[in-house]
């Protein structure tokens, strides 16, 4: 939904409501919503000190950059010389770092660092990213994906936003604070996986090596949420959006059966026009919209930097929640943050353009909201199916829905505490530091990431990468032309650069 279009749809839900709402109520509305205020952390900004990155930051990141990690669901085609290439390149580009802290390789090419605090009774803080990048094969680039050319300001290469961003900021950080004598104080373990856009098991095995040393973490920080601008809700300013859980992922295989035969004589119900109509209902019923504390805290943590319209609505869902449901329910963006979503990714029917088959498949990708199930959602998906066999006047048997057992499927990851909790605070003041014009909202990712597994161990995930991730650039991820502003990437080691420098204040916000 474009912006004016949602604007006049908010405006109307607010008309409805205030015309709705007799005297008092209507009062209460109105003073619910003059009192939305943005979030602020408890306590002043952490900010990086006198820490600047200069062109050398730059340099080193061209580097890491250049070596094309690139991972694969055929272990036969994997290139291993740039993954043999990465631990060494790390070493002499940050020799301070790898001198102060131990390293594990987990599956061969993942990397578990361990930087050892002051007290190493206390649980550590674990950052964490992944240096496989996904293929470039079949896109056309503007500037070679893997020279890191700077152009007009931006840095061009695969892996440039996903995520060895992450992994330059965290070892310049590093490298930093520890020539200035600095010691964290409490352990603080990097995890890098070689897999990660391939759900490979470099961090499940991770996770098993610190569990059976006794290790829970903490705190986690992995990839997920930015300091994102272009918001919707007419926002303005950036929102660092700090994602507290994500969403569970699996693929269904969609099932479609008939005689077949000749092309010549099609019949209603063969099996890929079958297919197609089954899909079809099964997309366009993604069950209802559900509103859980998380996306009531994005909601109001947004429309409190919105116009009066915006506040009015989103501080009265108590009245407002419908209107809001079909509203966002016009935008895939803000849809998926109410719903399970099934997308239809692949379609497989004949080999044979004049041969009707006797069987048709098709693959659904389905990201499970937090409120429900793997089987919820598949339980879903066949009773769509099933009610379309019955429109059509075929047996169900006609069609099965199964979960694809060969892709990796998870279940929701559980919701990180968000509310009042020091670490999510801590999280919120770093941000303040660095980013002062930007707010901070919690939210729930549509995307999966390897900090999942770490919830095995660890009861505060949070997923966020400390730069400015504009809407162009979150576009940009997996596809041609991905870049980064240098400027962008500068700053974005502040960060960290604080993360880390000021890991004290957790402990007196609360921590064992």
């Amino acid at each position: 939904m474009c912006a004016s279009r949602a604007m006049k749809a908010l405006a109307a839900a607010a008309g409805i409501a205030a015309g709705s709402a007799l005297g008092a109520v209507a009062v209460r509305g109105a003073a619910r919503a003059a009192a939305l205020k943005p979030a602020v952390p408890v306590g002043p900004p952490l900010d990086a000190g006198e820490y600047r990155a200069g062109d050398d930051a730059v340099a080193r990141f061209q580097t890491l950059l250049r070596i094309p990690t690139v991972s694969r669901d055929d272990p036969a085609r994997l290139d291993r010389e740039p993954f043999e290439r990465w631990v060494p390149t790390l070493r002499q580009l940050y020799p301070r770092t790898f001198s102060a802290c131990s390293l594990t390789m987990i599956d061969e090419f993942g990397i578990l660092m361990r930087w050892p605090g002051a007290d190493s009774a206390l649980d550590p803080v674990v950052i964490m990213a992944h240096h496989d990048v996904v293929p470039t094969d079949g896109q056309t680039w503007e500037h070679d994906p893997f020279a890191a050319d700077i152009v007009d300001g931006e840095i061009w290469a695969r892996g440039a936003l996903d995520t060895k961003c992450i992994i330059g900021a965290f070892f310049e950080a590093a490298e930093y604070l520890i020539t200035q004598g600095y010691r964290p104080p409490r352990d603080v373990y990097y995890f890098s996986s070689n897999g990660e856009e391939i759900s490979g098991s470099a961090a499940r095995d991770a996770v098993a090596w610190l569990r059976d040393r006794g290790i829970r973490p903490y705190m986690v920080l992995d990839e997920g949420g930015a300091v994102a601008t272009d918001v919707p809700l007419g926002v303005d300013v950036p929102i660092a959006m700090v994602g507290v859980s994500e969403k569970g992922h699996v693929d269904f295989t969609v099932t479609a059966r008939a005689d077949g035969g000749h092309a010549s004589t099609p019949d209603a119900n063969d099996a890929t026009r079958l297919l197609t109509r089954v899909c079809e209902r099964i997309a366009a019923h993604p069950g209802k919209p559900e509103f859980t504390r998380a996306v009531d805290a994005t909601l109001t943590e947004l429309a409190s930097r919105s116009n009066p319209v915006m506040r009015f609505v989103f501080a009265n869902l108590w009245l407002t929640r419908p209107a809001v449901a079909a509203i966002m329910a016009g935008s895939g963006e803000t849809a998926a943050m109410l719903r399970t979503t099934y997308a239809l990714t692949q379609l497989e029917g004949s080999a044979a353009r004049n041969v009707l088959p006797t069987v048709a498949r098709a693959n659904f990708n389905v990201r499970v909201a937090p409120f429900e199930t793997v089987a919820d959602a598949l339980a879903r998906a066949r009773a769509l199916a099933a009610e379309e066999c019955a429109a059509c006047g075929v047996s169900p048997d006609h069609v099965s829905v199964e979960v694809n057992e060969e892709a990796a499927h998870t279940e929701p990851a559980p919701i990180s505490p968000f509310e009042r909790d020091p670490a999510f605070d801590y999280i919120h003041r770093c941000v303040a530091g660095v980013y002062p014009e930007a707010g901070c909202a919690p939210y729930v990712q549509n995307s999966c990431t390897d900090s999942r597994e770490f919830n095995a161990i660890c009861d505060r995930v949070y997923r966020f990468c400390g730069f400015i991730y504009s809407g162009e650039a979150r576009k940009l991820i997996h596809t041609a032309n991905e870049r980064i502003g240098v400027g962008i990437y500068q700053r974005g080691i502040e960060f960290y650069v604080a993360f880390l420098r000021h890991l004290e204040l957790v402990d007196k916000l609360g921590a064992r």
